[in-house]
């Protein structure tokens, strides 16, 4: 059974014995990685069996992250015949961001005013890592980044509610993204990214909505271009 990769700011820690919580965290992470970025093709059918050797962790900790997977819409249980994975509609494109348009400046706001030291750092480290992806026109290793900053984010803003409803969209925009657009944009869009972080990390909360307003104004513009 092959390596499951890691992500996002683990890599920079120590080595710890996973608990069945990290384990469920990193095979959810695995798997969100193969929709995201077309591995596991859209439409298609799998049998878990299929995603296990895929992923390389266990039953159970892969049977909770399609569970979590398909309450935000990437996966489909059938049983006795397998996961369906689900399917892109173009029109859902910008359907995805408009939310995050009022969501995303509410969420930079709340972590400006309520991020530690510690959410600081993590958030400093996604950016710089992401700014290095768009610079070598990695848009995998971008997209995972983008992943980390957004839980990175979310830890920091101390409201429980707002993630629970942005990361299902930010989840389907990265498969967008990268079925649209690949590395074109890459580093306008990683930019907008490094203007929230230094606002937040700043703790300057005006700016930081301000910011996400404008990343989310750009994103949104971006996904009614390709697919109208």
């Amino acid at each position: 059974m092959a390596a499951a990769p890691s992500f996002g700011p683990a890599l920079h820690g120590p080595m710890k014995k996973p608990t069945a919580k990290s384990l469920l965290h990193e095979a959810y992470l695995a798997i969100e990685d193969r929709i995201v970025t077309l591995e596991f093709v859209p439409g298609s059918m799998l049998t878990e069996k299929f995603i296990i050797a895929s992923v390389g962790f266990g039953r159970t900790p892969v049977r909770e992250a399609i569970q979590r997977l398909t309450l935000e819409g990437l996966t489909e249980v059938h049983p006795r015949l397998g996961v369906k994975i689900a399917d892109i509609r173009p029109e859902d494109y910008p359907r995805a961001i408009e939310p995050r348009l009022t969501l995303e400046p509410l969420l930079a706001r709340s972590a400006a005013r309520f991020a530690g030291p510690n959410d600081r750092e993590v958030i400093g480290r996604c950016m710089h890592d992401m700014r290095v992806a768009a610079k070598r026109g990695d848009v995998r290793l971008y997209l995972r980044q983008d992943k980390a900053l957004d839980e990175a984010i979310s830890n920091a803003a101390a409201n429980p509610f707002l993630p629970r409803i942005l990361a299902p969209l930010q989840i389907h925009s990265r498969r967008f993204w990268f079925q649209y657009h690949g590395t074109d944009g890459l580093v306008e869009a990683a930019d907008g990214h490094v203007a929230v972080c230094e606002a937040i990390i700043d703790g300057d909360a005006d700016a930081a909505s301000a910011k996400a307003q404008a990343l989310m104004a750009y994103l949104f513009a971006g996904s009614k271009a390709r697919v109208d």
